[in-house]
């Protein structure tokens, strides 16, 4: 790649995510790296910790998608821990009692979590009901693959890895590896090592 080409790429992917930066209504808390660009909405508090990263410059969709954070109200919230890893097109939605997560999580590209059911199933209280909603969380060291997701109350315990295209429901246990649709327990990791930690 000549270095005209390399002068153009970052001059469009800075404007890209400053033009999102300046758009979006909620600011989040936090140092973190946004090499995709990162729309940030609603009225709830977002936390990313440091180190962590959304976007990835090879991959598909970086050029034709943004990350999507969307806390809709005022007790909404989203927490990302340390050192985590986000792919393109990652939305995350909170209307309920939260997404948290940990440290140290690797998620791919075309990723969706949701606390809330944001509809009732009885199609006379569709709109404006009572949707159910919980609590996502994942754990550290959780690795989530592509196009999987992740509905509302379900909670992924430490170094468990979700297969490509799951889609997840409900508490699973750390260490194991899930998949399907509905998602479930495909096998238990034999060896986990916890990663070491930096500057520790």
């Amino acid at each position: 790649m000549n270095l005209f080409v390399r002068i153009i790429r970052k001059l469009l992917r800075t404007s890209w995510v400053l033009f999102f930066r300046s758009i979006s209504t909620a600011k989040p808390e936090g140092e973190f790296r946004s090499i995709a660009p990162v729309l940030c909405e609603g009225k709830g508090r977002i936390v990313v910790g440091e180190g962590s990263s959304f976007g990835f410059i090879e991959d598909a969709d970086y050029w034709t998608s943004y990350e999507f954070l969307n806390v809709r109200n005022k007790d909404s919230k989203i927490v990302i821990g340390r050192n985590c890893q986000i792919c393109n097109h990652f939305t995350a939605v909170s209307e309920g009692e939260g997404i948290e997560i940990g440290d140290n999580v690797l998620i791919g590209s075309s990723v969706t979590l949701m606390d809330s059911d944001f509809h009732e199933i009885d199609p006379s209280r569709r709109i404006g009901g009572n949707p159910k909603m919980g609590k996502v969380s994942l754990a550290d060291n959780v690795w989530i693959g592509d196009r999987v997701t992740i509905l509302k109350g379900t909670s992924i315990g430490e170094n468990s890895v979700v297969a490509a295209g799951a889609v997840v429901s409900g508490e699973f246990p750390a260490n194991v590896v899930i998949g399907g649709v509905p998602a479930r327990v495909i096998r238990e990791i034999d060896s986990v090592q916890s990663p070491k930690k930096v500057g520790g």
